[in-house]
């Protein structure tokens, strides 16, 4: 007889959570994320390393995650949940080291560009590092530097769990993996643990199906009394709503760690996160009024928050998506942020509201096979670019920091990441901590639909003086009464 918690040594079972981004893979919804770490290599050659060397370096940190090793191995007709399982695999072919041809950004976006752009390989362990060495000439990040970036599956992890692993590669000592005993399932396990779970998987889905109808019923009333913010599709969409297409670029700004306490000093309870969306919202208002394509319904932002330590999902991505109103229509900046700090805590609030959790379990008991039909049919169904949108563009704050992370004896000076951009959402943000205090926000999007992302960037940097302008004068208003 098989037991489904009866698994061989060294395998285990994708959850629906993780599961969904394997089965919603497709060319205009990749699903990968990229970290990318600067590591100041003034008086440290060791830090300039080969191929040999970057192959060596990771293999023996193996032992900090044991994806690094293995291949996720798909059910039959997708009945059932991808599994882990061991593999046997070339690390040459994960590995890549670059040299920097020229000075400057160009080399490194085109090499981010093209990572965030192509898609992983899932027959083989979920990952791949790539190293770009004599990369210096760049403005905002003086110096002589090395790139370390880590490639890896959405299916692998979300942005904290992949936090968490860099921080251990870059901080801990080397760990190599403890030799593991076991293989793949062989054809006729998986055949029979995938019959022996039919049943439950029914059984859990008809009891989480009566669950989420009673959850959507108590939404409804609370969204009808006013208790709860309503979300619907009523955004108009704008450029970056439409099908991905063409390149993928990147670009970044770093914004003053003192200049972000002043802010958060000037108007009671706001948020970095906050004040994120702020410098967001008056950037993209600009460019698309400069288009003459300013949205006549405002924009609105998905963003979203880890749900750890709040919620218990037995998952590797631990991420609800909240939506939070951008208040373009305020032409004040003070003013706009106090606004978006309202819409995020309502958003926050909305998100822990106990018919919302359980609403959103509906996922945890979806049979994998209605999950796959769900990524076929997205595929399927061409995405209509005239529809109106619940969210514009993403915007997410990743607690990613370079302290106390090294490289062959030099120091992280900054990291970049984040997600590539999918169908419907072309332009996403990511804040990620710097050195010193500081933020560093970049910018993801298709060269297509944007191609002066030099530009947008400036305009975000544009907004974030005008906010730390705007502070200043009104405290300088309140002093002088």
């Amino acid at each position: 007889m098989i037991f489904r918690n009866s698994l061989p040594a060294a395998v285990s079972q994708m959850g629906p959570r993780d599961a969904e981004f394997v089965y919603n893979e497709s060319g205009g919804h990749l699903s990968h994320m990229v970290c990318a770490y600067f590591f100041d290599t003034t008086g440290h050659p060791l830090a300039e390393m080969t191929h040999d060397d970057a192959v060596r370096w990771i293999t023996e940190r193996f032992g900090y995650w044991p994806l690094f090793t293995s291949r996720l191995q798909r059910v039959p007709l997708d009945l059932d949940y991808p599994y882990w399982v061991p593999a046997d695999f070339d690390v040459d072919d994960h590995v890549h080291v670059h040299r920097a041809p020229v000075a400057g950004w160009a080399p490194v976006r085109e090499l981010l560009g093209r990572s965030l752009g192509e898609p992983m390989d899932l027959s083989r362990p979920p990952w791949e590092l790539h190293v770009m060495t004599g990369v210096h000439g760049i403005d905002e990040l003086p110096g002589n530097l090395t790139l370390i970036m880590l490639k890896t599956h959405h299916g692998a992890g979300d942005g904290l769990a992949i936090r968490d692993l860099t921080n251990l590669l870059f901080s801990g000592p080397p760990k190599p993996e403890t030799k593991r005993a076991g293989s793949g399932l062989s054809s006729l396990d998986l055949i029979g643990r995938t019959v022996v779970g039919l049943p439950g998987q029914a059984i859990r889905f008809g009891r989480g199906l009566s669950v989420t109808k009673v959850a959507a019923e108590t939404v409804r009333e609370a969204e009808e009394a006013g208790e709860l913010p309503t979300y619907s599709a009523d955004r108009l969409p704008t450029r970056f709503n439409g099908v991905l297409g063409g390149d993928i670029t990147i670009d970044f700004l770093t914004l003053d760690g003192a200049d972000i306490k002043a802010i958060r000093a000037a108007v009671p309870d706001v948020t970095v996160n906050d004040i994120f969306l702020t410098v967001v919202a008056g950037a993209l208002d600009a460019y698309l009024s400069e288009k003459g394509e300013k949205s006549a319904s405002g924009l609105a932002a998905m963003v979203p928050r880890s749900m750890r330590k709040i919620a218990e999902w037995e998952s590797a991505n631990q991420l609800a998506l909240l939506t939070v109103d951008l208040h373009t229509d305020v032409e004040d900046p003070v003013e706009r942020l106090t606004r978006i700090r309202d819409s995020a805590l309502m958003a926050k609030g909305r998100s822990l509201h106990p018919a919302v959790r359980r609403y959103g379990t509906r996922i945890e008991t979806s049979p994998a096979a209605l999950l796959r039909l769900t990524g076929l049919s997205r595929r399927l169904n061409k995405l209509d670019p005239s529809h109106n949108v619940i969210q514009n563009t993403t915007i997410s704050n990743v607690p990613v920091s370079v302290d106390g992370n090294v490289f062959e004896g030099a120091p992280a000076v900054a990291v970049l990441g984040g997600q590539a951009p999918v169908d419907g959402d072309i332009l996403r943000h990511f804040l990620i901590a710097a050195r010193g205090g500081s933020l560093t926000l970049n910018v993801i999007v298709s060269r297509e639909t944007m191609p002066d992302i030099e530009h947008y960037v400036e305009l975000l940097r544009v907004g974030f003086t005008a906010l730390l302008q705007a502070v200043s004068d009104q405290n300088r208003e309140f002093v002088e009464r």
